[in-house]
Formats: structure tokens, C-alpha cells, sequence
């Protein structure tokens, strides 16, 4: 009984300390980013020259840095709590991007198409990744809780 103990706060440690690190190298790799790109892409008439999609890819991506996550951590949390690994799993997997923002819609007015689709493409595929990295890190954290809770509970 107390291998099967030991094992399980094992588990436990082990995922709390995975859930704990993917939620961290997030945060750095946000900030580092927004470090690296402190500022806008190109002056006004220097990015009618450089309307391209690598361009617009960049620039959406940097929009989408200063985004929330829209409660995803808590939402992530809840779900690990209340359904575990696999709940955590399909809502990893059902988590969309979020709309273009005002500030993106106002950045894409009068560019090339080419930008107009790197600009959605980035900011789309930064949202997401952002959404679903937060939720993933809730869901392990409720899951890593749930499992505490229930050793507690049968450990004694």
C-alpha cells in the first residue's frame, strides 16, 4: 500500500512539475517576443514598399502578442478538474483562434492582399497557439489537483 502511495505522489509531483513548466517557457517565449519586437514593422510609407506576406505573417503575429487569452487558464483549470487528462485533451483540440482585433483590421486597411493574409494567418495562428497553450497548462494543473485531492482522500 505505501509503494502504491509513493507512486502516486510521484505522478502527481511529476505532473504538476510539467504543467508548471509549460506554463512558464509560455510566458518567457511571450515576452521574449514582444522584447524582441517592441515596435511596429515598418514606418507608414516604408511598409507600402514592403507589402508582402512574410510582412504581414510578422505583424499579425506581434498584434496578437498583446492579446489575452480569454480565460483559458481558469477555463483549463476547471475542465482538468472536473474531467482529467481527457477533457483537458478535447479542449486542447476545440480551441479556436480569436477575430481580427479593430487594431488589426485598421493596420490591413489599404495594404496588398498579400499582407492582408499574412496579417490574418499570423494573428490567427498566434491566438490560437496562445489560447491552446494556456488552456493545456490549466487543464494539466486540474488534473494534477484532482489527483492530489483523491490521494489525500484514500490515503488515509
Amino acid at each position: 500500500m505505501n509503494r502504491e502511495i509513493a507512486r502516486v505522489r510521484r505522478i502527481v509531483a511529476a505532473t504538476v512539475v510539467v504543467a508548471f513548466f509549460l506554463a512558464t517557457t509560455g510566458i518567457a517565449e511571450a515576452q521574449s517576443a514582444a522584447d524582441e519586437n517592441s515596435t511596429p514593422s515598418a514606418s507608414a510609407a516604408e511598409g507600402r514598399a514592403n507589402d508582402t506576406t512574410a510582412t504581414g505573417l510578422m505583424d499579425g503575429e506581434l498584434l496578437a502578442e498583446g492579446r489575452g487569452t480569454g480565460g483559458q487558464l481558469g477555463a483549463g483549470l476547471g475542465v482538468g478538474v472536473l474531467t482529467g487528462l481527457i477533457g483537458t485533451g478535447i479542449g486542447y483540440f476545440v480551441i479556436g483562434p480569436d477575430e481580427l482585433s479593430a487594431e488589426a483590421l485598421q493596420r490591413a486597411e489599404g495594404r496588398s492582399a498579400d499582407y492582408q493574409l499574412g496579417l490574418k494567418t499570423g494573428y490567427e495562428r498566434k491566438t490560437k497557439s496562445r489560447k491552446r497553450n494556456a488552456f493545456l497548462a490549466g487543464g494539466l494543473l486540474g488534473t494534477a489537483a484532482w489527483v492530489a485531492i483523491f490521494v489525500a482522500a484514500n490515503g488515509e
